[in-house]
């Protein structure tokens, strides 16, 4: 068994450890020596393919504020404040019915709607009337289209519904009338070209450093169907010209899905091939609300693209007003403002240290970065932090280092090539102690408890007391206290768990166990059946496995974390260390003890030994009244030898239990709480985590 440090949390305790991680780094500025950019792009979508995906059909934003929208640098529209733009990909759709009457388009689009994100109602002008084409998806190829049209046409959703012309596949295949000189010369032509009843609508083209206007002629499917276009075209007294594939165009849809059929908001469409972006900037601070992430409003401008068939939405700010809603969300705000410092100086570096990681972008909004949520996140505390450190990054050797960080350490950091990913990183404290136990403060104890019925649950220590009574067995009995208290399947209270049971006062329990709350410090999981188990470690296992009886932790790192496990007595290759954490289902870290529930011994009357797992049915028990029953699927109370009483089971079950959540490398968040709250500053607990680094600042400018 390894022996784990012991953190003493005294000041003093920690004092010696400290000045020797301050005395390893600098924290003075060092002129020139290292150099933080001004700006940082955040991926809010874009597909990477097996790197990171995150997709959306349409990207919406707003403002309270006035928008401007340019194309390639290029200014081309601006939108009022409280006014939407919307936008998507030029790709291959099932238009699913074209009707004049807006409330049969939405009739068919909430059908849509209950499946698929991806339904569009856009308005156009077509033999002197509006009407409404319904269509779903954004597809990169006219076959997968046309599977979806047959799915929808299957399903029913335009049965008994008129339309004017047949369900049919439509794509970015047209001919293009222009340029012209004026957007309203482009709009004299496009109604024009609409009441030839002609599917047309505006596009923009940009064309030596200014934008050209257009009307694009068509939704095809197929390049073949370009020259029966320019015919139509021709017949309505209009020359078109096939554009040459690839070049780069933005499509202007008046899109109904979301407004009324009198308020329509402009739907740009990109097209698939790569080249052209479009750039959102609000006016003044007010930011860009994005529907499609939670309604959240960003700081900066959105660029929109195309990356993969994919619609892509990066949001460009201030690296530091971007730090502002990293801090916020990563941290509480009520914490010392050392820790806050802290957390704003690692971010920072974790942000910068990889540079244009994801393509298009340096960082992702979500967790594979770090989680940025935009201008809800921010609070007075975090914006203090991060400017009370601007520019500071942790270096080592002279580069930027990536300072990755987990909310709890569960007491004690982790070792990155034993028990994490597999490297040997220098800068990465390895298994020092952390005062991490702040999440448990000011909570209660639970009780695992056996009710009369058989069901085993948790009961809050201050819901039960001693009864002063004993079972025929001659375990204490204890009693609650209260009447309709919730016994229930882990030791927390959980809006999403139901609990298992309830009791009255006076009902006697026997007691399994005392454990602390179910928090980021002390979790317990279980009991987790075989089946469960064995699913979730295929999903990692690179040699699957068929059955699964024992399961234990087979290595350990030098911090005590699990670094392999081991099923029916035999290694299993997860990959990395810290992949047991998804292999056993998603618990909270690999610090965590295996208990198995059906793995026990027992010593008969004759003094005869028998190990379980076997076969259940050969184990008899004994009550104390002499009576014998045959063991069941029901759990077993067993009295160890040394007293202590174990619930255990017939069939292969177990629970795990650990301490702190996630990777446990470099800083602690709550560990930086618990430094801040003995008086140690920002640099200090940065130091303390990361060796051999120093915290540098660019002042060249």
């Amino acid at each position: 068994m390894i022996k784990r440090p012991t953190l003493l949390l005294g000041k003093t305790a920690m004092l010696g450890a400290l000045l020797a991680a301050v005395a390893v780094g600098s924290t003075g500025a060092v002129a020139e020596a290292v150099q933080v950019p001004d700006q940082i792009r955040v991926a809010l979508f874009v597909d990477l393919g097996s790197k990171y995906q995150s997709l959306t059909p349409v990207v919406t934003l707003g403002s309270t504020g006035a928008m401007k929208l340019s194309l390639n640098g290029v200014p081309v529209a601006s939108a009022a404040a409280g006014q939407t733009l919307r936008f998507a990909v030029d790709g291959y759709r099932a238009k699913l019915l074209e009707t004049a009457d807006y409330s049969t388009a939405i009739a068919v689009l909430k059908k849509v709607q209950a499946s698929s994100k991806a339904g569009f109602v856009t308005a156009l002008k077509k033999n002197g009337k509006t009407v409404y084409q319904v269509t779903e998806g954004n597809y990169s190829t006219a076959a997968a289209a046309a599977a979806a049209l047959t799915k929808w046409t299957n399903a029913g959703v335009t049965a008994g519904m008129q339309s004017l012309t047949a369900a049919s596949v439509v794509g970015p295949w047209a001919v293009e009338a222009g340029p012209y000189a004026s957007e309203a010369e482009a709009s004299a032509a496009l109604t024009r070209i609409g009441a030839a009843g002609l599917d047309a609508f505006l596009a923009r083209k940009p064309a030596n450093g200014s934008v050209a206007y257009y009307v694009r002629i068509g939704q095809a499917s197929d390049p073949a169907g370009l020259e029966a276009l320019q015919q139509a075209a021709a017949a309505a007294g209009q020359t078109a010209r096939i554009p040459n594939a690839g070049d780069p165009y933005v499509v202007v849809r008046s899109d109904a899905t979301s407004g009324t059929a009198a308020q329509t908001s402009p739907l740009y469409a990109l097209p698939q091939s790569a080249g052209i972006a479009l750039r959102v900037d609000p006016a003044g601070n007010q930011g860009i609300q994005v529907a499609e992430r939670s309604k959240g409003t960003y700081r900066g401008s959105m660029e929109i693209s195309v990356l993969n068939n994919n619609l892509a939405l990066v949001n460009e700010l201030p690296l530091e007003q971007y730090l502002y809603s990293v801090v916020g969300s990563e941290v509480v705000a009520s914490w010392p403002l050392e820790a806050q410092k802290a957390q704003a100086v690692a971010a920072r570096s974790y942000a910068l240290a990889r540079g244009a990681g994801f393509q298009i972008a340096d960082v992702v909004d979500t967790t594979v970065s770090q989680t940025y949520t935009g201008m809800a996140s921010e609070n007075a505390q975090a914006i203090a932090a991060v400017d009370a450190t601007a520019g500071e990054v942790l270096t080592y050797q002279g580069k930027i280092v990536e300072a990755v960080f987990s909310s709890n350490a569960g007491g004690i950091t982790a070792d990155n090539l034993t028990e994490a990913w597999g490297n040997d990183t220098p800068y990465l404290a390895s298994a020092v102690s952390s005062p991490d136990a702040g999440p448990q403060e000011g909570k209660l104890d639970w009780y695992r408890v056996v009710l009369s019925s058989g069901k085993i649950g948790y009961i809050r220590s201050d819901l039960l007391k001693d009864s002063g009574t004993k079972n025929e067995a001659g375990i204490p009995l204890y009693e609650v206290t209260g009447n309709g208290v919730a016994v229930r399947p882990s030791p927390q209270i959980s809006a999403t768990a139901a609990p298992i049971a309830t009791a009255n006062a006076g009902e006697k329990v026997v007691v399994l166990k005392r454990v602390p709350e179910y928090t980021s410090y002390s979790w317990v999981e279980g009991p987790l059946t075989a089946s469960q188990l064995l699913t979730s470690i295929n999903k990692r296992a690179k040699t699957k496995l068929t059955n699964l009886t024992t399961l234990e932790v087979s290595k350990r790192g030098p911090s005590g974390r699990a670094a392999e496990i081991a099923v029916n007595g035999k290694p299993v290759d997860v990959g990395v260390p810290d992949n047991l954490r998804g292999a056993l289902g998603g618990i909270r870290s690999t610090l965590f003890e295996i208990e198995e529930t059906g793995r026990f011994t027992v010593l008969g009357a004759n003094g005869e030994r028998k190990e379980f797992p076997s076969d259940a049915s050969s184990l008899q028990i004994e009550g104390a009244n002499g009576a014998r029953a045959q063991a069941g699927d029901r759990n077993l109370i067993l009295l160890g030898a040394k007293g202590e009483l174990r619930a255990a089971t017939t069939t292969p079950e177990f629970i795990i239990s650990g301490k702190g959540y996630g990777h446990g490398l470099g800083m602690s968040q709550w560990g930086a709480k618990g430094l801040a709250d003995q008086g140690y500053d920002y640099q200090s607990i940065l130091l303390y985590y990361y060796k051999n680094v120093k915290i540098e600042k660019d002042v060249s400018e």
